[in-house]
């Protein structure tokens, strides 16, 4: 069976990676068995064997597949169920999505909320976590970044606008159902509901009401997962 490697804090059922969850929404579309293993920032034995040190990452049978995007073309090549790309071409493209994301979803609600991951940590692993993402918070101490947040919010506010130009007049990104493009984002924002109280999309209604149809995907997958707060 397929197994997926998650990244959980100090309780073992809060799984909050965004890219994590990018493939479990994608397992979940396609309909895959596989089982979960969970690895922390400080412990990555189950990841012993695959190469890598950071998840997501899936082994089936005696294949270790890591990073997002390839682990998507994975298993759309290799299993069937409904498609995550329209077609072939649209496989390779993805990279401009999946980067897409990365930069203008991903990147900027981290300060927002990196508090709050820290806070989800147990003793060893804040020590690594504050000692690994410090430096990329410009001088700032992890426990002073709730302050100020709201105007992070307010001025992420301007990368929605060709996200809600799509939902303006589909039911998803990815047109009737959802697909590649939707489990990007939707995995991008599981991560906040699961560590934090703090919304950063919540000045968008359109946004706010794709992603709680998005919660109830798949019998609640992403709405019932277990929560930091």
């Amino acid at each position: 069976m397929l197994t997926l490697f998650e990244l959980c804090g100090a309780r073992g059922d809060v799984r909050f990676s965004p890219f994590v969850w990018r493939i479990k929404l994608m397992l979940a579309h396609k309909a895959i068995p596989h089982e979960t293993k969970t690895v922390t920032f400080t412990d990555k034995a189950a990841l012993t064997g695959s190469g890598v040190k950071t998840v997501p990452v899936i082994k089936d049978g005696d294949k270790w597949i890591s990073e997002s995007l390839t682990i998507a073309r994975y298993l759309e090549d290799n299993f069937s169920g409904d498609r995550l790309f329209e077609t072939p071409l649209a496989a390779e493209q993805a990279v401009i999505i999946n980067n897409w994301f990365d930069r203008n979803i991903v990147m900027p609600m981290f300060p927002m909320i990196v508090t709050d991951i820290y806070d989800a940590l147990d003793t060893a692993n804040k020590k690594y976590f504050k000692a690994t993402r410090e430096p990329r918070l410009g001088g700032r101490k992890i426990e002073d970044m709730r302050a100020g947040r709201d105007e992070l919010r307010a001025a992420f506010r301007a990368n929605f606008s060709p996200l809600e130009s799509i939902l303006a007049t589909n039911a998803y990104l990815s047109g009737e159902t959802p697909a590649f493009a939707d489990y990007c984002l939707m995995g991008s924002l599981v991560w906040p509901h699961i560590v934090s109280d703090f919304d950063p999309i919540s000045e968008s209604a359109v946004l706010r009401d794709w992603r709680d149809g998005m919660f109830d995907q798949f019998d609640g997958l992403a709405g019932n997962a277990p929560r930091a707060v």
